[in-house]
């Protein structure tokens, strides 16, 4: 059953990426009444409903938003994080574990900030395992003398993926983006955690080295699939680097690090320009997914960083009360041709990246 709905999603969703990871853990973790959910989610998204029946099945779980490095492109990283720092202890983890617990399928254990800076990410992993989740997230790698041992935590914790952030292959090329990082660090960390899932013959977690291809790197492609094959990482996904969500449009910033590759201009201003949106297909955040800060307040979608959008707070309130009420509502009516009561103006009015169409508003 699994297979059929991933294929029925897939057939309807072509530009959703990274869908092989996603399918197999739909694959691995999906119940009879999770599978149920999720097919009554996409037939809300196909319809374009205002309110929902279903309940979203992938979950952003911010674990912490502080990050040791100084992403140029990050908000996190050049300060411009418009909410408050936090770390999501475990006791408000398994609060907020307990309410998507029936419907979730996969929980992302990251957005904006590293994750290995929260001291309880290998409770917080295995709780979610314990609750038939599968776990994934991405980190730098960069653990802050946590230490080989830890790494051998990490394997032996359950994770099922993991996305190694490294974009150079040289200290040089490296810290250009990733400043404050030190390459050798994050190559001896990777080794030691491949190491450790060799010797324990651990299937997961999946090791994907991510390659943010820009201007300044985009001459080591070569050098790290020769050393991505030496090293035995699972797998290698050279990918656009996104802009701020409050940058989207900012061609000069855009200019300064994206490649003229067509193949990796993805996010670049110019493809928004053309239509005014970048992807031709309703969000499907409105209807799959929940972002979870650190305190528990929710966000739209993962894109979103700033707190006076927010859509309600999950260490508070109910998950259904969340997912239907007001700002939900308000944001899919921009979606559909449906016509909601009482509409609010949310971040999605003037969101670029889907399309959106004209609802009218009594």
């Amino acid at each position: 059953m699994a297979s059929a709905v991933a294929n029925l999603i897939l057939g309807r969703v072509p530009s959703y990426t990274r869908m092989s990871r996603h399918f197999d853990l739909l694959r691995r973790y999906g119940r009879p009444a999770k599978l149920l959910n999720l097919v009554r989610a996409e037939v809300a998204r196909a319809r374009a409903d205002v309110v929902v029946k279903s309940k979203p099945y992938v979950y952003t779980v911010d674990t912490g938003n502080y990050c040791n490095l100084r992403c140029p492109l990050c908000p996190t990283g050049y300060h411009g994080l418009e909410r408050p720092q936090a770390v999501l202890s475990l006791q408000s983890f398994n609060t907020v574990l307990g309410k998507i617990r029936p419907y979730a399928i996969e929980v992302i254990l990251h957005n904006w900030g590293e994750p290995f800076l929260n001291p309880d990410i290998v409770p917080i992993i295995r709780a979610t395992k314990a609750a038939g989740i599968a776990t994934t997230f991405s980190s730098n790698l960069s653990l802050v003398h946590r230490g080989d041992a830890f790494l051998r935590e990490v394997v032996e914790s359950g994770l099922d993926h993991l996305t190694v952030s490294l974009d150079g292959t040289t200290q040089e090329v490296y810290e250009t983006y990733r400043k404050g990082g030190d390459v050798a660090e994050v190559f001896h960390n990777l080794r030691v955690l491949l190491d450790h899932k060799a010797r324990l013959k651990r299937r997961t977690p999946v090791v994907e080295w991510q390659f943010l291809v820009m201007k300044h790197n985009q001459h080591q492609m070569g050098e790290v699939k020769r050393i991505s094959s030496e090293l035995g990482v699972d797998q290698v996904r050279f990918t656009s680097p996104g802009l701020p969500f409050d940058s989207l449009m900012n061609v000069k910033l855009a200019d300064k690090w994206i490649t003229d590759d067509p193949a990796y201009r993805l996010y670049h201003p110019e493809r928004i320009g053309k239509n005014g949106y970048l992807y031709d297909e309703r969000c499907f955040y409105l209807y799959r997914a929940m972002t979870v800060n650190p305190k528990g307040e929710v966000s739209p979608c993962c894109a979103v960083y700033h707190s006076k959008w927010d859509f309600g707070n999950l260490l508070e309130s109910e998950l259904g009360e969340i997912w239907n009420n007001a700002h939900y509502r308000s944001s899919r009516a921009l979606i559909s041709r449906k016509p909601v009561e009482a509409a609010v103006e949310t971040v999605c009015n003037r969101c670029p990246l889907f399309k959106l169409e004209s609802a009218s508003v009594h």
